[in-house]
């Protein structure tokens, strides 16, 4: 499997991780040229260690070109980044990952959606933070990561990569749950902020099996 990632700040570092344990070709980009795109060789070398599969640094626009496109980006910056590229992603898998840190939280999601139509979308929401993801594990348990898409294939396409990446996916149904899953990690955040939590932090659901 072939797998873009737009974003080498701490989500998209911890996708790339996960992607490449899943035994994923991973082509990761940052948005920009110079510090960017150094910053995306070395998280590409970090995400890659003790894995079976392979994360390369790439434009932009090369990470564009498999079938599955993690977006990694604030939503903002995501938003511009997909009208930019509009043409090029209908038609395309396209998986949001990020928390948006404003409200209101599911009308952000519909803006992107609405910004490539033509695109399958998906929202693939952890329930914990970058750090925790990265790491795959907490206190001894896979974090989860909720799934939600209107495409069917395409969920399942997302759900099998996430299992394949040591992590578990919980089908959360249709696209109209997106902000209910916004509203979940932002609440989990902001109670790891309020503890203070250094080893990072995920909900868990139970029973684990």
């Amino acid at each position: 499997m072939r797998v873009g990632i737009i974003g080498a700040g701490a989500m998209g570092r911890a996708m790339a991780r996960r992607a490449a344990l899943a035994g994923a070709v991973v082509l990761l980009a940052d948005r920009g040229a110079g510090h960017a795109a150094g910053r995306a060789h070395r998280v590409a070398r970090e995400a890659v260690a003790g894995t079976p599969g392979v994360v390369e640094a790439v434009t932009p626009r090369a990470a564009l070109r498999p079938g599955l496109v993690i977006l990694a980006l604030d939503r903002a910056d995501s938003l511009e980044f997909l009208r930019r590229h509009r043409r090029t992603l209908t038609g395309k898998v396209l998986v949001e990952v990020t928390v948006p840190r404003a409200e209101p939280r599911g009308t952000q999601m519909r803006e992107l959606m609405a910004a490539v139509p033509g695109a399958r979308w998906v929202r693939a929401c952890a329930a914990g933070d970058a750090e925790s993801i990265y790491r795959g594990l907490i206190d001894g348990h896979p974090v989860d990561v909720f799934v939600a898409a209107d495409d069917d294939p395409a969920k399942i396409r997302v759900i099998e990569l996430v299992d394949r990446s040591g992590l578990r996916a919980l089908d959360a149904g249709r696209l109209d749950r997106a902000g209910v899953l916004d509203e979940l990690t932002s609440l989990g955040r902001e109670i790891s902020h309020r503890l203070a939590t250094p080893e990072g932090w995920a909900i868990k659901l139970l029973p684990s099996w």
